[in-house]
Order: structure tokens, then C-alpha cells, then sequence
């Protein structure tokens, strides 16, 4: 009789030890999946947040490039006005550069 409940007993702490790794071994896989869950989202959310750090950065860049021509179009503007007014101050001085060519000329070769 008392091996019988010896023999019992042995039994029980047996299923009970093969409960107990059966337990271990369900809570290793879920938090094998729990972790592979997580690497995944952790993965999306790094993807995500390249794709919007190059979003913002295209952003920017192109900001820059319009800022960039409009003001090199205020320079070519400004160097354009610029050269407008040498030209019609060349213009306008040409009858005097032509008397000073011509007067020039004719005390050349005038005679003495």
C-alpha cells in the first residue's frame, strides 16, 4: 500500500514536472513570437521613419534650390540693369567720343 501511494505520488510530481515544461516551453515560444513581433514593428517603425526623414529632407532641399533661384534671378536682374546702364552711358557719350576721334584724326594729318 505504500508503494502503491509512493508509486502514485512519483507519478503526480512527475505530471506535474511535465506540466511545468510544457508551461516553460509555451512562454518561451510566446515570448520568442512576442520579441519577433516586436523586431518587426521596431523594423516598420525605423522604414517609417527613414521614408519621412527623406520626405522632409527632399522638402527642405527644394525649398533651398527656390529660395536659391530667386535670388540668383535678383542678382541677374540687378547685373542686368546694370549693364543697361553702361550701355546707354556708352550711348550717350559717343557723340563725344567721336568729335574727340575725329578732332584727334584731323590734327594728325592736317598740315603743320
Amino acid at each position: 500500500m505504500v508503494r502503491l501511494l509512493t508509486v502514485k505520488i512519483v507519478e503526480s510530481i512527475r505530471k506535474e514536472e511535465n506540466r511545468a515544461e510544457e508551461t516553460i516551453r509555451e512562454a518561451r515560444q510566446k515570448a520568442r513570437q512576442k520579441l519577433k513581433n516586436a523586431d518587426e514593428k521596431a523594423m516598420h517603425l525605423l522604414e517609417q521613419a527613414i521614408a519621412d526623414a527623406q520626405g522632409r529632407g527632399e522638402k527642405m532641399l527644394r525649398k533651398a534650390e527656390e529660395e536659391a533661384r530667386l535670388e540668383a534671378e535678383g542678382i541677374a536682374e540687378a547685373h542686368q540693369k546694370k549693364i543697361a546702364q553702361i550701355k546707354e552711358s556708352a550711348r550717350e557719350r559717343l557723340p563725344e567720343a567721336a568729335a574727340m576721334i575725329k578732332e584727334r584724326i584731323v590734327n594728325i594729318h592736317a598740315p603743320s
